[in-house]
C-alpha cells in the first residue's frame, strides 16, 4: 500500500538538491502525485523535476523572506486545494570562511540564522496556519484517529554536538530542535505533528569539499560506527515514514539518521 492517498499535498523547501531533492522524489515513489518544491534555484528546479510523474509546482522562493514564504503557501493552496505533508530541508552551512567566534562577523552569523532557523519558523508558521483552516481528516492506516497534518524539520548532527568552526550553523540547528519540540507540544491536540531529522554526514554538493579532503573524510568514517558516509535517500526514507500515517503516534521526536555518529 502506498505510504500517501492520491489527495494528499507535500510541500518541500529546498527541494532542487541533496536530501530536500531526495525527499522530494521518495514522497512521489511513495504516493504523493501533488507537490510544491520550493528552492532558491530555478534552474536546478527545472532540471530536478523535468521527468517527475506527479504534479509539481516549481517555485522560486527564499526561504528566510516572510512574504515569499506566505506567497508560496498561498500558490499552493490555490493549486492544489489543501497542505497535508511538509518538508522544510532548505538551509546553508556557513555564510563566509568557517572561523571561530572571535574572528565571526554579525552580518554572515545572520545570514545563516535568518535562513536556517528563521527560515524554518517562517515556514512552520505559514504551514500550521493552513493546516488549522483545514478540517481534520482520517488516517489512511484504518486506525480511528484524524490528522491535520505533518511536518519534518530537518534539524543535523549538529541539533546535539558541536563540531569545530562553525557556531552560526549549530546555532540554528540547536534551535531547529527547539523549535520542532514546542510546536509538537502546542499543536499536538490539534491533529498536527512536527518531527526533525538529524542526518550526519551525507553525500551532497554541499558536502563534496569536505568528502574531497582526505583528513576531514577519514576522521568522518574513523568516528561513525558504520564506517562510510551516508546517501541523501537514507535520509529521504525516514521522512516519508514520519510524514506518514503510519508515524500517527510519533511526534516532538529528534530521529538521528547518522550511521551511529551520535552513539559515540
Amino acid at each position: 500500500m502506498p505510504e500517501f492517498t492520491p489527495d494528499q499535498v507535500a510541500f518541500v523547501t529546498g527541494a532542487a538538491s541533496g536530501i530536500g531533492l531526495a525527499i522530494s522524489k521518495q514522497l512521489i515513489l511513495d504516493g504523493i502525485t501533488k507537490i510544491a518544491a520550493l528552492d532558491i534555484s530555478e534552474s536546478g528546479l527545472s532540471t530536478a523535476f523535468e521527468s517527475s510523474s506527479a504534479k509539481v509546482l516549481q517555485l522560486v522562493v527564499d526561504c528566510s523572506s516572510e512574504s515569499e514564504i506566505e506567497a508560496a503557501v498561498e500558490k499552493t493552496v490555490a493549486e492544489f486545494g489543501r497542505l497535508d505533508v511538509c518538508v522544510n530541508a532548505a538551509g546553508i552551512p556557513s555564510a563566509g570562511p568557517r572561523v571561530k567566534i572571535d574572528e565571526l562577523e554579525k552580518g554572515n552569523t545572520e545570514k545563516v540564522l535568518e535562513l536556517n532557523l528563521m527560515g524554518v519558523w517562517l515556514c512552520e508558521r505559514a504551514q500550521i496556519r493552513q493546516f488549522l483552516k483545514q478540517e481534520m481528516r482520517h488516517v489512511s492506516t484504518g486506525l480511528p484517529l484524524k490528522t491535520r497534518g505533518s511536518i519534518v524539520n530537518l534539524g543535523s548532527l549538529t541539533s546535539h554536538v558541536a563540531i569545530p568552526a562553525l557556531s552560526p550553523y549549530i546555532m540554528a540547528k540547536h534551535g531547529v530542535l527547539g523549535l520542532t519540540k514546542a510546536d509538537a507540544h502546542d499543536y499536538a491536540l490539534e491533529g498536527i505533528r512536527v518531527n526533525c531529522i538529524c542526518p550526519g554526514w551525507i553525500r551532497t554538493q554541499m558536502t563534496s569539499s569536505l568528502r574531497d579532503n582526505p583528513e576531514v573524510s577519514e576522521a568522518v568514517v574513523t568516528r561513525a560506527p558504520m564506517a562510510r558516509w551516508g546517501h541523501p535517500e537514507e535520509i529521504a526514507f525516514t521522512a516519508s515514514f514520519l510524514l506518514s500515517d503510519k508515524a500517527s503516534f510519533v511526534t516532538g521526536a529528534s530521529i538521528s539518521v547518522d550511521g551511529g555518529y551520535g552513539a559515540c
